[in-house]
């Protein structure tokens, strides 16, 4: 019976050594676990705070082409209207790679939904830039070009296309402005996912 007592004893004070010899590695888990959270979260908010500053670029560029580009390819009640030569050509240099440096360089750099929206945006400003340089061409050039010629028939198409670019001008800012509303609620959908991620590693942090 003593015997079997001492045993007993002998048995719990190695459990509580054993415990005892346990309590500084879970310490060390907890650390470890707490600093992988800490700098997770410096990594996401990093991440939220160069995408805010780059999309806020983004508006800066996009915000007097649009408004100017609105005015005038519509009238004051907000119908489609005709644009005129000058304006088409304006609006074309300001249109011309104005967000290469988004769109081109950092092509692919960017969550998946905002990379979609971003590639419609750049063929949206590809078809206005276009069809606002068909719309003034005609215009600013003269079918007789020191010693070229442009044949009748093809003088004639166009003079015809740059017509038919001048009502379409409308059209085509409407899918820029279409394009970059989409293309700011993926942005947006994305800061509220990020910021979520940072609040949640937050609580945790502090548990």
């Amino acid at each position: 019976m003593v015997y079997d007592f001492q045993t007993l004893l002998t048995g719990l004070a190695a459990i509580a050594i054993a415990l005892l010899t346990l309590i500084p590695i879970w310490k060390q888990l907890r650390d470890s676990n707490l600093q992988t959270r800490i700098s997770h979260r410096e990594t996401l908010a990093s991440i939220l705070r160069a995408g805010l500053r780059r999309f806020e670029k983004v508006e800066e560029a996009m915000r007097e082409p649009l408004a100017a580009a609105w005015r005038e390819t519509h009238d004051p009640v907000g119908d489609p209207t005709k644009i005129g030569a000058e304006a088409a050509h304006y609006l074309e240099q300001l249109f011309y790679r104005v967000l290469d440096w988004y769109l081109v360089v950092l092509a692919g750099t960017e969550h998946v939904l905002i990379e979609a929206e971003k590639a419609k945006l750049k063929t949206a400003l590809s078809e206005l830039v276009e069809t606002l340089g068909d719309a003034h061409w005609a215009d600013h050039n003269d079918q007789q070009q020191d010693e070229i010629f442009i044949p009748d028939e093809e003088w004639a198409e166009i003079e015809t296309r740059c017509a038919a670019a001048k009502i379409e001008a409308a059209g085509k800012v409407a899918a820029v402005q279409s394009a970059f509303h989409d293309l700011r609620t993926a942005q947006d959908n994305w800061t509220r996912s990020l910021r979520e991620r940072v609040a949640r590693l937050d609580r945790q942090i502090t548990e």
